[in-house]
């Protein structure tokens, strides 16, 4: 009995250490699949009963660069009045966005679309596709 508990634990020691890949993280966000020009397509702003959706729009645009720089044309912050230019920082491996006075920024990237999820009560976000 003492031998096949010694087998047993090897065994589930074996299975744990095969199954922790050191890789798991976010394969999605690699910094060349982010550098670039996007454009908005949609935003969300739930009004507080779940049943917001992405609705049209633009007139807003991002340039992510090599260097770990995001560029806005208007302000960064969602549901801001500021039409002033906004630059900040990304980090690929957090998946975040760091501009000055926005704070719980998110990027979702999926091949040519990137996801912005903002830091809100309710759920709200953005929608961006790349510019070629």
């Amino acid at each position: 009995m003492k031998y096949l508990k010694k087998i047993l634990m090897i065994l589930t020691i074996a299975i744990a250490f095969i199954s922790c890949n050191n890789d798991d993280g976010n394969d999605s966000i690699t910094p060349l699949s982010i550098v670039g020009n996007w454009n908005l397509t949609a935003t969300l702003a739930d009004p507080g009963d779940g049943s917001g959706t992405f609705q049209p729009a633009s007139g807003k645009s991002l340039n992510f660069t090599d260097q770990g720089v995001v560029n806005c044309n208007v302000s960064f912050c969602f549901g801001s009045l500021t039409q002033a230019t906004s630059t900040g920082t990304y980090d690929v491996m957090t998946t975040t966005i760091d501009v000055e006075n926005c704070i719980g920024t998110y990027i979702f990237i999926d091949a040519d679309t990137i996801e912005i999820s903002h830091l809100c009560i309710e759920p709200c976000g953005e929608r961006y596709v790349r510019v070629n």
